[in-house]
């Protein structure tokens, strides 16, 4: 566990770093802490969440953790959790995984615990950017596979992936967006409120973007799927309708019955054979008609 404390000039905030259970019972705080809002912050997977009492404000919130090519199907693949516990004169957070951003504000000077907790909140939102743009760019050139090379090297398992991140973070941004509308801030602090609740809004937009994207490549892959099968059932039609009267033709005078007086012909052979190729020339005017072929 790592325990830092920074204090400012109107109040003090404690950061705690990896802590476990036994470590928060046995922590040393100038506050009480609700025994479940502890056991919420511990648990890896617990989505944003907002709670109030008479002494303090919880909030749960999940910054972006996972690398351009990680595979994930759940929300604690993709994020983690920081807990803020909201008190008047001081502020308590709480996560397992190592953030740049929280040790940079160490260094920082706010005036209070509202202006910190907005300026970690826009951050923590900031981490979903990134994200977003390379999963955006990803389904462009998805796409570009699609239409302009025929869908030869795309994966429909890595858009599954993609599909489903993009899913998650729009369920864990439109659960902060609500979190967000019940903050309640001074005057001064409405319009930094806002450009957050902004940023939710893009980033939202963004991540519908991206399962509307991955929803039309994968009936496009389909539709190029099945224009493929039946372009091959095409071309085994046509040989087919080539080769069975001939065939048959064959089948007929391959019959080894002694009255086939045709087999005795001096010219037999090559009039079979005339009838051969008439009947191909006819089969493959008759296609060309049709524009089959």
């Amino acid at each position: 566990m790592k325990k830092t404390i920074t204090n400012f000039s109107n109040f003090h905030w404690i950061d705690i770093e990896n802590p476990t259970e036994g470590d928060l019972k046995t922590l040393d705080l100038p506050f009480d802490i609700n025994e479940n809002f502890l056991e919420d912050a511990l648990e890896s997977g617990h989505l944003p969440k907002f709670e109030h009492s008479d002494k303090l404000v919880f909030i749960i919130l999940r910054a972006y953790t996972a690398t351009p090519d990680e595979r994930a199907i759940e929300v604690g693949q993709i994020s983690n959790k920081i807990a803020f516990f909201v008190y008047e004169n001081a502020l308590l957070t709480i996560h397992r995984a190592p953030f740049d951003f929280i040790s940079a504000h160490f260094e920082k000077t706010f005036d209070s615990v509202e202006g910190l907790v907005l300026s970690l909140v826009n951050e923590i939102l900031l981490t979903f950017e990134s994200p977003l743009k390379i999963q955006i760019d990803k389904m462009d050139e998805l796409e570009r596979q699609i239409f302009l090379k025929n869908g030869r090297n795309i994966s429909i398992e890595n858009l599954y992936y993609e599909k489903a991140k993009a899913r998650l973070t729009k369920k864990i941004l439109l659960i902060t967006q609500n979190i967000l509308n019940q903050f309640k801030v001074l005057d001064k602090s409405v319009s930094d409120l806002q450009d957050i609740k902004d940023t939710v809004l893009d980033f939202i937009l963004k991540s519908d973007e991206i399962i509307d994207d991955s929803n039309a490549l994968l009936n496009s892959y389909i539709s190029f799927t099945a224009q493929k099968n039946n372009d091959v059932m095409r071309l085994l039609t046509v040989f087919s309708a080539f080769f069975l009267p001939l065939t048959f033709i064959v089948g007929v005078y391959g019959m080894n019955f002694d009255k086939m007086p045709e087999l005795r012909w001096q010219y037999g052979y090559f009039i079979i054979l005339a009838v051969m190729v008439a009947v191909s020339i006819i089969i493959y005017i008759w296609f060309k008609r049709k524009k089959i072929i």
